[in-house]
């Protein structure tokens, strides 16, 4: 479904690649944990999947089409597809839970509908459902910074939800979580995952939790992939490759 092919990203400025000739490919279904050190590339990595990032060499596919062929309606499209969730939740700490959910909606509707919060009632409705599959119990209409970090983080998962997504991505979503509350997020994220058949790309620095709900493990090290494989065989060797440790 998405292809790596031979993807490389300099940035502006910079003389070490933050992606070197990265080649991989994610079929739906698969729970992928990426593993590196902090600036291994991970956030690159995650963020040119969407075109967020463009690369610089190489390209890269969803559904046998390059992201640089599409027109901009098909690029919009892509978004549409790809629920993406941050560490820092990136929500809008003055407005409600439900109004931080529906903004999952905006790729969806016209310009002059987001400005004025214009939704309808099914698209409410299905606000308040992805607001029970993520187990969140507060009210709709507390205001999101008066929430923990746990319940900020399942705010933004329900907001990927609405978007009714193929692809979940996770840019570090629970390293500013303490342990318990990050395990029973990747826990939800995994539930999810299996009960849409999605394809989820998560970067994560912790490896037990990357061990435990993984279906496969990639890991970066300065920009290039070096490991590929099932948990089982993401061993103490390569974690010392890895961590320089």
């Amino acid at each position: 479904m998405i292809e790596f092919q031979n993807v490389s990203v300099l940035y502006p400025g910079t003389t070490e690649p933050a992606l070197q000739d990265v080649n991989v490919t994610f079929k739906r279904g698969e729970f992928v944990c990426v593993l590196g050190k902090s600036g291994a590339g991970k956030s690159t990595f995650i963020r040119c999947i969407n075109g967020l990032q463009p690369v610089s060499e190489g390209s890269i596919k969803w559904e046998n089409k390059s992201l640089a062929d599409m027109s901009n309606k098909e690029n919009l499209e892509v978004r549409q597809k790809t629920g993406m969730i941050f560490q820092h939740f990136n929500l809008i700490p003055r407005m409600s839970v439900v109004q931080n959910i529906l903004t999952g909606l905006f790729g969806y509707k016209k310009s002059y509908e987001n400005l004025i919060g214009l939704f309808n009632s099914t698209e409410r409705q299905y606000a308040l459902e992805a607001i029970q599959q993520v187990e969140l119990t507060v009210e709709p209409t507390r205001r999101v910074e008066n929430l923990s970090g746990g319940q900020k983080q399942r705010v933004a998962i329900a907001r990927a939800l609405v978007q009714n997504p193929k692809v979940f991505l996770g840019d570090e979503p629970v390293a500013s979580l303490d342990p318990g509350t990050a395990e029973r997020i990747f826990q939800l994220l995994k539930e999810t995952h299996v009960k849409r058949n999605l394809v989820s790309i998560i970067n994560v620095h912790d490896v037990v939790l990357a061990k435990k709900f993984a279906t496969r493990i990639i890991a970066l090290k300065n920009g290039k992939l070096v490991f590929d494989g099932v948990p089982e065989k993401f061993d103490d060797l390569m974690y010392a490759e890895i961590y320089n440790y």
